[in-house]
């Protein structure tokens, strides 16, 4: 039983009779614990806030395509919470070094074998850098891994057909950086140019571009950072580079396929937050 299969008429009972369904509740239990325990040892408390909003906090990059689900509650407008952040950083600039979440978010866009609607998201916030930011990511994602691939040693997650070779290749080296002009110039210079939108505020990757990058970077093999996105592209609180102001202090973190059937692209992002209020200003209005 797969994605494919699914049949909303019977979903009750393959959720309480086939074996896929089974291994994806153990499988998800597996990563809320072991996001738990990874952030517990760096000390980071973990804080879930809340799930109602009166304000949008991401995406709000022009290149985005999900909208705010908006609701009113008692003559009240609210928004149902896509991220946590807003409310997190306050807690890393006067209490904690690193805060984090396990909690759902809700998103405005069509769902597909990529993207839902609502869905459960770890995000941290921390002082520091975008370098210090990457590492902290690439280790959970590499402590993931090694949960992942421990508990798997039992056969477990058969029906999920995860390949436990590509999962130790991954978790026993760096993952391969790329700064986004390069893998733009990567994608042109190898015939891939449609796959990359290009707009007035700047270049947008579809899935089928950071699939092709993680095969020319990280030979299908390995996840692949990218780094220093059009600035206009992505969210207004992210930093401008120093060395460059029309791009950020960011990355992508792009994942290969790992087994039959599954499609790879994007699995986190992250960014170094704007310390300049004109700066702020100054971005949001060009997203207006």
């Amino acid at each position: 039983m797969d994605f494919q299969n699914f049949l909303p008429e019977t979903h009750i009972q393959n959720l309480v009779s086939k074996q896929y369904y089974k291994d994806i509740v153990l499988f998800r239990d597996l990563i809320q614990k072991s996001c738990d325990t990874y952030f517990h040892s760096l000390n980071a408390p973990r804080v879930n806030l809340y799930l109602l909003s009166k304000s949008v906090s991401s995406p709000i990059g022009l290149g985005s395509d999900s909208k705010p689900i908006k609701f009113e509650l008692d003559k009240k407008e609210y928004f149902l919470s896509d991220s946590s952040q807003f409310g997190m950083e306050p807690l890393v600039i006067n209490s904690f070094e690193m805060v984090y979440c396990y909690l759902p978010s809700f998103r405005g866009e069509e769902p597909d074998e990529r993207h839902l609607t609502q869905f459960y998201h770890c995000e941290a916030e921390l002082r520091g850098d975008c370098q210090k930011a990457m590492s902290v990511a690439e280790n959970l994602v590499k402590s993931l891994i090694n949960s992942i691939v421990k508990f798997a040693g039992n056969q477990t997650f058969l029906s999920l057909r995860l390949s436990l070779e590509s999962l130790s290749l991954i978790m026993a080296n760096d993952f391969p950086k790329i700064i986004f002009d390069e893998a733009v110039s990567l994608l042109e210079k190898n015939g891939y140019k449609d796959f990359i939108r290009y707009e007035k505020f700047g270049r947008v990757l579809s899935s089928k571009a950071e699939n092709i990058i993680t095969k020319l970077v990280g030979k299908n093999k390995m996840p692949v950072w990218v780094t220093n996105y059009d600035r206009d592209t992505v969210a207004f609180y992210q930093k401008p580079d120093p060395k460059n102001q029309d791009k950020v202090l960011n990355a992508d973190l792009l994942f290969p396929p790992l087994c039959r059937d599954s499609f790879g692209g994007e699995i986190l992002g992250l960014g170094q937050r704007q310390d300049n209020p004109e700066g702020i200003i100054e971005s949001l209005k060009d997203k207006i």
